[in-house]
């Protein structure tokens, strides 16, 4: 994937997930936690950039592990980061629908999933 491909990609993905931010908000049980999900979507679009630019870097390292510690070091930060935000989010707004992490875990399997996608492809064309 070519730098320019991957902020191609990104910048639709980006624009997707936020339709679908707006589709989950048409339903009123979402409405109240949406301050959870639009710091879910910051974060992770963040997070996504971050990667890709220290994953060029660790592709190209000489440390033939570089870029396998960054890949394990981005899955763990995203998962607990993910994790405190919820439980941070949980603890001072405490959502009254318990359906309030849907569109939040939503976001993540999104972003997720397209990091595989651009991580598997960098992996391959570094071969």
């Amino acid at each position: 994937m070519t730098d320019n491909s991957f902020w191609k990609y990104f910048g639709f993905l980006s624009g997707v997930v936020f339709l679908i931010i707006l589709l989950f908000y048409q339903f009123d049980s979402f409405k109240p936690d949406i301050l959870l999900t639009i710091i879910g979507y910051i974060f992770m679009m963040l997070a996504t950039s971050a990667f890709y630019l220290a994953s060029i870097k660790a592709i190209n390292s000489t440390n033939k592990m570089a870029f396998i510690q960054l890949v394990m070091f981005n899955v763990m930060l995203k998962i607990v980061g993910f994790m405190v935000i919820a439980a941070i989010y949980y603890k001072i707004v405490h959502p009254e629908e318990k359906y309030f992490i849907i569109p939040f875990l939503v976001i993540y399997f999104i972003y997720t999933i397209f990091e595989t996608g651009f991580i598997y492809n960098l992996a391959l064309k570094n071969k």
